[in-house]
């Protein structure tokens, strides 16, 4: 969304759609915000993160039943093979083998968003907070009756 005034106004899906395609973005159907954590810059000079290696995403308990196969030789998401395949099976094809699921206890009754079983990928939970809300409504919650100014 972008601001107009006091009103938002929303972005255009294309452009959205047109981001969302290129790095870091990586496509795993079901799973929306997943980013390579690669080719970041290191407190180390001239040395970056190893691009392929770690993925951070929004949580993965809606993973879909179809996909893409990204070429193996290829870097990039937009290099993908157009063959139909499962979400987990995408989440091989990147050499996901471990998931470090940070949700809290409550937000993952709140979102009836259980953990998913995938075939080769361990999931791993590891709350940051255990037994507070940090979902999105509830920060923007606190964000609100902090600041009266928003609605």
């Amino acid at each position: 969304m972008t601001a107009m005034g006091d009103e938002l106004e929303a972005l255009d899906p294309a452009y959205v759609a047109d981001i969302l395609s290129k790095p870091p973005f990586v496509s795993i159907p079901g799973v929306s915000n997943v980013r390579d954590l690669g080719s970041y810059p290191s407190t180390t000079p001239n040395v970056i993160t190893k691009p392929g290696y770690a993925y951070r995403a929004a949580e993965i308990s809606s993973i879909t039943e179809e996909g893409v196969q990204m070429n193996s030789r290829e870097k990039h998401p937009r290099t993908m093979l157009k063959t139909s395949f499962v979400g987990a099976e995408r989440m091989r094809a990147l050499r996901i083998t471990t998931v470090f699921d940070l949700r809290s206890d409550p937000e993952m009754k709140k979102y009836s968003a259980p953990v998913p079983t995938i075939e080769g990928v361990q999931i791993v939970p590891a709350p940051v907070f255990r037994t507070e809300d940090y979902s999105p409504e509830s920060i923007a919650k606190c964000v609100c009756t902090a600041n009266p100014a928003i609605p």
